[in-house]
């Protein structure tokens, strides 16, 4: 988290701001600010998981303090897609901050579900647009536009403002043969570019590589491949938004003769959702079976689609993996497919759960072994063209690590864009008629979300869980005869992630005994105070594994009193 410093007073004339609170030098927590004379939106409010350092924490959300600071700036929230990185942390944001939001009918579907599960029921304004809509939010003109992502429904935000157009591009890609839905709205673009373009704040998540990127249609025919080869049951493993795969998959096992089950609640609730608005072709009734129906078909008439490509630990394919799913066994003539990138931080995770699912004798087909998967974000090819349609006074990139916002800069310069720039979070990029430049920073950081509790990384009970992961815990059971001061015997210790198996009884014993001399040299008084014995015996069991062991763990005293 960073000081903030002091922003200047805004400009007498026309002046756009633009401030990112996530989602740069990182791929997630995507949330920004724009702000048009006096008037704010927030375009998208995601979240990111945790690393492993982050010892239990559920999820990671944006720190918007600035907004809540600033609240009568705030005209209204306007989301690109519906992947978590975009809708995750809204949730949050909403139970503190009562402000319309617009989006897409089936973002705003898969949104609504976790309004619905954070008890916020019919208590947010949700506002659903289409392609090609217009609206009037304080002094913007907001347009939406059609793009093609790994979601349906994905739109890029146009921003009409005084000073010329901001497009926020969202995730996107250029699909020219995608399996459902439309291709990109290229020739509203190119419009746009021939107007007065003021910015374009660009996805770089794929600016390092180079070409463009594959069609899901093509990713439908590697499947097919897959399908027509495998002797027994295909488990296809995936992400629970990406609906249109689903769907080119029921179409591939109809082709095939193959019955679908669904497994995990986020891909079932997605599909549902996509389904009753009418983005998801669905295929003939008898194609898709329940889980449990499983065992009344054969195994090379089956095709299972589940979550769990980053190994989740309690996702249905991380389950399959340990043996511990109610309605499905991994068997030696099986195929699992992983149709989805790794998520930098989840590679350890993801090699387990490959490592166990070949052991229990599965074939394992990921994107490196055929054209089972494709990326959500366009390649170079495809960002030069965005920036040659479009031609902004000045490129912005965003969604991104620095490496990758860095190359997206580089590419702009080779298209001949003059002024590419590299910002960071929290900074305040102000644009007015004659300049671009960042006046200042505010607030912002990551909070911290472990099951109902919101906290700050410094503040958070972090600390004490390092220590357990660095040093272990020792629980120290003793009785204290009040009547006499002492206790009935030296403590009896329970540890855990500080002694080896080895010379562990020995360790304890010598441990419980400093303890109980501890709490012998005490004072009369002090030996009949349950505070004061508590004390002696954290300090000498700590004291005392410290000088065996140079380990420093959390001693936690528990006496009874007789």
């Amino acid at each position: 988290m960073s000081n903030a410093k002091r922003i200047p007073a805004p400009p007498s004339d026309d002046y756009v701001r633009y401030i990112p609170l996530g989602g740069l030098d990182e791929v997630g927590l995507n949330c920004a600010l724009i702000e048009c004379n006096g008037s704010m939106l927030m375009v998208d409010c995601g979240l990111t998981f945790p690393e492993t350092r982050e010892f239990g924490v559920d999820v990671l959300i944006p720190d918007w303090q600035y907004v809540l600071d600033n609240l009568d700036k705030l005209d209204g929230l306007v989301i690109t897609h519906g992947h978590e990185d975009h809708i995750g942390a809204a949730p949050y944001f909403l139970k503190e901050v009562d402000v319309p939001v617009y989006s897409g009918e089936l973002t705003l579907g898969m949104l609504n579900r976790k309004l619905q599960s954070h008890g916020l029921t019919n208590d947010v304004d949700l506002y659903g647009v289409e392609p090609g809509d217009q609206l009037e939010i304080g002094p913007f003109v907001v347009e939406f536009i059609e793009i093609n992502h790994s979601v349906p429904n994905a739109m890029a935000i146009a921003l009409h403002t005084p000073l010329g157009t901001a497009l926020v591009t969202g995730d996107w890609k250029l699909d020219q043969t995608p399996v459902f839905g439309q291709p990109a709205d290229l020739s509203r673009l190119a419009e746009i570019g021939d107007g007065d373009m003021l910015a374009l704040f660009g996805d770089s998540t794929n600016a390092n590589v180079s070409g463009f990127s594959t069609s899901e249609r093509a990713v439908q025919k590697g499947f097919s491949d897959v399908v027509d080869e495998a002797p027994g049951r295909v488990i296809i493993g995936q992400f629970s938004s990406n609906i249109y795969r689903v769907a080119g998959i029921l179409e591939v096992a109809y082709q095939q003769g193959r019955k679908v089950a669904l497994m995990g609640t986020s891909l079932v609730k997605n599909t549902n959702i996509a389904r009753d608005l009418g983005y998801f072709p669905m295929p003939p009734e008898d194609v898709l079976i329940k889980p449990r129906d499983i065992e009344n078909y054969p195994d090379d008439q089956l095709l299972i689609v589940s979550t769990g490509s980053q190994a989740e630990p309690r996702s249905s394919l991380a389950r399959m993996a340990h043996d511990d799913h109610r309605n499905l066994n991994i068997q030696k003539t099986d195929t699992v497919v992983l149709s989805a990138r790794v998520i930098p931080g989840n590679e350890y995770g993801i090699n387990s759960m490959i490592n166990n699912l070949l052991k229990r004798g599965a074939r394992v087909i990921t994107a490196d072994d055929a054209p089972i998967h494709c990326s959500g974000h366009g390649k170079q090819e495809e960002m030069k063209l965005m920036m040659n349609l479009t031609r902004p006074r000045y490129l912005v990139p965003v969604h991104g690590e620095y490496r990758m916002r860095k190359r997206h800069a580089e590419l702009g310069n080779e298209v001949g864009l003059d002024d590419s720039l590299v910002i960071e979070n929290g900074d305040v990029l102000e644009m007015t008629s004659t300049s671009a430049q960042v006046v200042g920073q505010v607030h912002h950081g990551r909070l911290l979300i472990d099951g109902r509790n919101v906290g700050d990384p410094e503040d958070f009970q972090l600390h004490d869980r390092r220590k357990l992961a660095n040093a272990g815990i020792v629980i120290a059971f003793a009785v204290l005869d009040m009547e006499r001061g002492e206790l009935t015997k030296p403590p009896e210790l329970l540890q855990r992630g500080v002694i080896g198996p080895g010379d562990g009884d020995h360790v304890l014993e010598g441990a419980a005994r400093a303890a109980a001399d501890g709490v012998d040299s005490l004072g009369n008084d002090a030996r009949r105070d349950i505070s004061e014995v508590k004390e002696a015996i954290r300090l000498n069991v700590r004291r005392y594994l410290r000088d065996r062991l140079n380990r420093r763990p959390v001693v936690t005293p528990v006496v009874h009193q007789l």
